[in-house]
């Protein structure tokens, strides 16, 4: 402990002997002194406590007390001013309030009295002073529960709570937000989280964590393209299968929004409609289509905007806009317990032609009784194409019979021949 002899000083009005020979004195009576330093005018002693006396120098002011007791001085120790007591206000009825159960006042004033608090009321509000060594107690609630403790529990009856419950006001964003994750989750995928920073973008950073990361990114497709490609090298974990999504935000030039991106690494523009039908049917959306498409990439529509686009193997969403159009009322269909009947059908079309138009025409001529249709092949040439369908024929009535069904598959082929540019495979 090295303490300045001016310090010392200044605790007594007498005037102290020399440093050395103070340091003498203390040496003899009190603790040993290792040095005496002159130091910036002034003299440092370095005073080494010794093990028996650590209680009596818990801080500087023990070497004061001990010089004071050798040469029987009046040392100048001062003493902080006591801490005035906290005071906590509460009102009466609160006690009633919070327990349910009413306490008089001549008790709870008893109470908190024995308790060490000085208690005091004017009208219906307690005053109530905490004491210095009861720093737990900070809020009228700590005073109910000492009151309640003194009192006795056993002694407050058990009540049910009464009131209106008001339930919170849901988020939309993030119910919905969390339907998707478990409709791409039950469809086989894997969430992924990307960074937000790319290395080109709309919006730079002005302290970019690193020198490929100064820009907030304007889709989750480009992060989910590289999630492929890494986990696609021959060193990493040979991943044949690679099915991920993202829902997270994007930074176009628009401003900022939610965005939900899926991909698939062996999954062709087909499977990935399908996976797009089935995200957008879990979630209530069911007025949509797609335009303009060459089966490599299509624009999705609802509600006069475009929620989305589909590519080869991937498709992102505007989820913000997917939130507002999401329905989670969903209205039972009973299945039926009768059999189905499925039927094939082939047809050739141009290169150009739109696989939406020969659905519209297959649909719109079998009436009810077509319950679902599923393309399962492609085939191209130089010249045109060749699609392939599974129809699905059911009857929540009755079993269909071959002769009703072939009824409709000829008005069917009938539409498909009525154009002169398709050509029905038998």
């Amino acid at each position: 402990m090295k303490i300045n002899y001016s310090w010392l000083q200044s605790h007594f009005d007498e005037k102290l002997p020399a440093p050395e020979k103070l340091a003498e004195l203390l040496t003899i009576h009190s603790q040993e002194v290792e040095s005496v330093e002159p130091k910036n005018g002034d003299f440092e002693l370095d005073v080494k406590i010794l093990p028996n006396r650590s209680y009596d120098y818990v801080d500087y002011l023990g070497v004061i007390r001990d010089i004071a007791a050798i040469l029987k001085l009046d040392a100048k120790i001062s003493l902080p001013e006591p801490e005035e007591r906290e005071i906590i206000f509460i009102q009466e009825r609160d006690f009633e309030k919070i327990l349910g159960v009413k306490i008089s006042e001549k008790e709870i004033t008893d109470i908190l009295s024995r308790l060490g608090m000085e208690v005091s009321k004017k009208e219906d509000i307690f005053s109530v002073g905490v004491p210095s060594e009861r720093p737990d107690l900070k809020i009228k609630e700590d005073i109910v529960e000492e009151v309640a403790r003194i009192y006795g529990y056993e002694k407050i009856e058990e009540k049910i709570p009464e009131g209106l419950l008001i339930p919170p006001k849901r988020n939309d964003a993030l119910f919905f937000a969390s339907a998707a994750k478990n409709i791409m989750a039950g469809l086989g995928f894997s969430e992924v989280y990307n960074y937000s920073f790319v290395k080109t973008g709309d919006w730079e950073l002005q302290n970019p964590p690193s020198k490929d990361k100064k820009f907030l990114r304007t889709n989750l497709t480009d992060g989910l393209l590289v999630n492929v490609k890494e986990n696609s090298k021959p060193a990493s974990w040979r991943i044949k299968d690679i099915k991920i999504f993202e829902l997270g935000k994007i930074f176009p030039k628009g401003g900022e929004r939610m965005a939900l991106g899926v991909i698939s690494n062996k999954a062709d523009f087909y499977e990935m409609k399908g996976v797009a039908d089935e995200l957008l049917n879990g979630l209530g959306i069911d007025d949509f289509f797609y335009k303009d498409h060459d089966n490599k990439v299509a624009e999705v529509r609802a509600d006069g905007k475009t929620i989305g686009h589909i590519d080869n193997n991937s498709f992102e969403f505007d989820f913000d806009e997917l939130a507002k159009l999401a329905d989670e009322s969903v209205e039972y269909e009973p299945v039926s317990k009768y059999p189905a009947i499925v039927r094939d059908i082939a047809i050739f079309v141009p290169l150009n032609e739109k696989v939406e138009n020969v659905l519209d025409v297959i649909e719109n001529t079998s009436g009810k009784l077509l319950v679902d249709t599923d393309l399962f092949d492609i085939y191209e040439n130089e010249e045109r194409k060749s699609l392939a369908f599974h129809l699905i024929f059911q009857s929540p009535e009755k079993t269909l019979t071959d002769e009703e069904v072939n009824v409709v598959m000829q008005k069917v082929f009938e539409a498909m021949e009525a154009n002169d540019d398709w050509e029905v495979r038998k």
